[in-house]
This record gives structure tokens, C-alpha cells and sequence, in this order.
């Protein structure tokens, strides 16, 4: 019996890493949020605040963002949500990443509306070490020749963005993207991080 019981004991903390190891690949919440976009955007401003968010903290991120700088919100929809269940979003996420699957989105921006954006705020977590596939879908869409890109991401361990940023340069071609000056929150941080969120955007309103 007490073999069993310290057996029991092993599987669960097992469970426990497994999970705990997903978190930190995928960066964010153990549950999703809806798969609602955003009003229209109209070009009504030269800037524009991009987003890809599961869990809520870009999401939040962004708003902060627009807020400071006017700018309008645009949320990456996939036409397929990824649910409310963290362990099937992480299984879609790294089949997509290890096939190059680029997931169908649900709203798009018209050609003539992107190009008036000069500066695209550009947000999403780091999922697997690597930016989200239907970010990839974003930014292979348009054309962002000019336009200046500044990446802001959550993550759960990895603060540097892994190889995200590298990506969204890669992706966005013709576009300025300021790698070096992005904003990165811990997921668990985000809710309280306003302040460094919106005097982070000051440092672009100069």
C-alpha cells in the first residue's frame, strides 16, 4: 500500500513538470480566452496596435498601448480558435510550428487602410520559442515596406523572446523592426503592469 502511495505520488509530480513545462514553452494563462476580434479598424490613425493573444495578456497589453498612443487595435483571429483548453492549444501550436502551418485568420485589414499605418505595435506570446503561426499568417499578408514594426510579447521564462522577434524581422519585409526595443512581460506580471506598459509606448511618442 505505501508503494503504491509513493508511486502515486511520482506520477502526479510528472504531471505537475509536464505542465509546468508547457507553460514555460507556451507563455501564458492554463485557460484561453474568446476568439472575438475587434471593432474595424478605419485608418484613423497612423498607427496601428496589432495583437495575437490566447490568454488575455496581449490582449491587455495592447489596450494599454492604444490608450497611450491613439493608435487602433487590430486582434490576429484565427478562424479556428484554439480553445479554452491549454494542453490541446499547445498540442495545435507545435504541430503548426514543426509543419509551417499557417492558420486561415478571420479578419483582415484592407490594402488600402494598412498602408496608411506607419507604425505597427506588433503583439503575441512566445509559443515553443518561436512566434505564433497565425502571426506568421499576419504579417506574410501585407506589406509593410516603410512601415516601422515594434514587437511586444509575454512569455513565462523566456524574456528575451526566443526566436521571436528574430522572426517578426524575418517576416516583415521591408519594414523597420525595432528588435532591439521591444517589451517583454512575464504573463503572470502582466495584470499589474500598466505603468511600465504605457511609459514603455512614451519612449516612441518622443
Amino acid at each position: 500500500m505505501k508503494r503504491k502511495v509513493i508511486v502515486l505520488i511520482g506520477v502526479m509530480l510528472v504531471a505537475v513538470i509536464a505542465i509546468t513545462v508547457f507553460m514555460k514553452r507556451m507563455g501564458g494563462s492554463s485557460v484561453g480566452i474568446d476568439n472575438n476580434p475587434e471593432s474595424e479598424v478605419k485608418g484613423d490613425s497612423n498607427v496601428l496596435v496589432a495583437y495575437f493573444s490566447w490568454s488575455g495578456n496581449g490582449q491587455q497589453m495592447a489596450k494599454w498601448i492604444s490608450e497611450e498612443t491613439g493608435g487602433e487595435l487590430f486582434r490576429i483571429v484565427p478562424s479556428e480558435a484554439y480553445g479554452e483548453d491549454f494542453d490541446s492549444c499547445a498540442d495545435r501550436a507545435k504541430n503548426e510550428l514543426d509543419n509551417g502551418i499557417r492558420p486561415e485568420l478571420s479578419e483582415h485589414i484592407d490594402a488600402g487602410i494598412m498602408a496608411q499605418y506607419d507604425v505597427i505595435y506588433l503583439g503575441f506570446p512566445v509559443w515553443w520559442y518561436d512566434l505564433p503561426m497565425p502571426v506568421w499568417t499576419f504579417l506574410e499578408e501585407y506589406d509593410l515596406s516603410g512601415k516601422t514594426v515594434i514587437p511586444f510579447f509575454s512569455h513565462n521564462g523566456s524574456s528575451n523572446g526566443a526566436n521571436s522577434v528574430n522572426r517578426v524581422a524575418e517576416l516583415a519585409d521591408g519594414a523597420t523592426v525595432l528588435t532591439d526595443n521591444v517589451l517583454s512581460l512575464r504573463g503572470s506580471n502582466v495584470a499589474d503592469s500598466e505603468k511600465e506598459v504605457k511609459d514603455w509606448t512614451k519612449n516612441f511618442n518622443k
